[in-house]
């Protein structure tokens, strides 16, 4: 006799209680997808991951913006305070009238020191030549109440006295006229802490004065619109926004090595240099360069600002260009989550690919793009696949 059996057929019809939970779990990441996704682009605009980003073309082999190269002249007379005699004075004048003969494109005066008037004015007359020559030299003074201090074209926004940080920019002597020329010289001891690099201050009459070093991290965009909010954030000119606590910038972790010549040395080689004999691979050293000039105690500042410029010569996205990228993340990782798997999927790959290659023209024409806003929108879109296979 034979046996049949009845094989019960499977119903076709999805389990509720799974579908409910799938769209629970979809809905879920939909929501932390767009949280995490505006709290990015906000990281990314305020220019927090700006030291980590300007680092990464390095580490994947892709051209950095050029930057003019900054050398450090240390002045050995002013070594100790109790060697700033003449003997400085003489090496200032011979160091400037050596750069005179070579092709630097801003100098920085970091050093006052005891001048007699025939010192002064031998001094006047070389700095007169270099400047003769077409190359920019900025010195920097102490603050005194009869300084007339260069005002910096800045944009500054405050917000109402309720919502008002306590933090401002510290007072500075002297006044800032429309004709004013002179830049400030920070003391690392009063102006500002041993751990950051004083850039900004005011006047009694709210007027903002830039130091030397801020004349070297803008140098070549002078005119550049400068933005400064709260007294918190620096916006520099098509860059991020960077953290500014009291005017100070602080300083970078990781600093570059600046190269530096000991003024004794650099005499020595424009000594060689007139007599026909200098190498030319010195002479090609200060080719557009950045110089500066004081003590052997400014190289850890001389290093810092280096860093700076460095990570200041990347552009970024404008903030409104910024805002769409945002946008069009949001709008791809929803339809990520609404469209079927195979759909879901072609996305995904669309939207890593399309990361790639924007991330590589951006570097490749020294943009800095926003990364971070882009990954957390690849790491939703995949665990949105990933939860429906697990769902089956």
């Amino acid at each position: 006799m034979a046996l049949y059996f009845i094989k019960e057929e499977k119903s076709s019809t999805p389990d509720p209680s799974k579908t409910g939970t799938n769209h629970s779990v979809r809905r879920l990441l939909l929501i932390l997808g767009i949280l995490a996704i505006l709290i990015a682009g906000v990281i990314q605009a305020s220019g927090l991951l700006l030291a980590w980003e300007s680092r990464l073309p390095a580490l994947l082999s892709l051209p950095s913006p050029k930057v003019a190269p900054t050398i450090f002249i240390p002045l050995s007379a002013l070594a100790n305070s109790s060697e700033a005699d003449s003997n400085s004075d003489m090496d200032t004048t011979l160091v400037l009238r050596g750069l005179s003969m070579l092709h630097p494109s801003l100098v920085l005066l970091a050093s006052q020191v005891p001048s007699s008037s025939d010192a002064e004015l031998l001094l006047g007359g070389v700095k007169m030549q270099l400047r003769d020559k077409g190359i920019a030299l900025i010195e920097g003074m102490a603050p005194d109440s009869l300084n007339r201090w260069h005002p910096v074209p800045l944009c500054r926004y405050l917000l109402p006295r309720p919502l008002a940080s306590k933090e401002s920019l510290p007072l500075i002597a002297g006044s800032a006229p429309p004709e004013g020329t002179l830049r400030s010289l920070p003391s690392a001891t009063k102006e500002s802490p041993a751990a950051s690099l004083a850039l900004l201050s005011a006047t009694s009459n709210g007027e903002i004065v830039g130091s030397l070093w801020w004349e070297g991290l803008l140098h070549a965009q002078p005119n550049a619109p400068v933005w400064l909010l709260a007294d918190r954030l620096l916006l520099l000119p098509n860059h991020a926004a960077l953290p500014c606590s009291q005017g100070n910038l602080a300083l970078p972790r990781n600093m570059p090595v600046v190269p530096t010549v000991a003024s004794e040395d650099f005499i020595l080689k424009m000594e060689e240099h007139e007599r026909g004999s200098a190498n030319p691979d010195f002479d090609s050293l200060w080719q557009n360069a950045l110089v500066v000039i004081g003590p052997p105690s400014l190289q850890p500042l001389v290093a810092a600002m280096t860093a700076l410029r460095s990570m200041t010569a990347w552009a970024a996205f404008t903030l409104i260009a910024q805002l769409a990228i945002v946008v069009t993340l949001l709008i791809l990782v929803s339809f990520t989550l609404l469209l079927p798997q195979k759909s879901a999927l072609l996305l995904t790959i669309v939207l890593l690919l399309g990361g790639i290659l924007g991330s590589w023209w951006s570097f490749h024409h020294g943009i800095l793009p926003p990364i971070l806003p882009w990954i957390i929108a690849l790491v939703i879109s995949t665990a949105a696949i990933l939860s429906r296979r697990v769902a089956r």
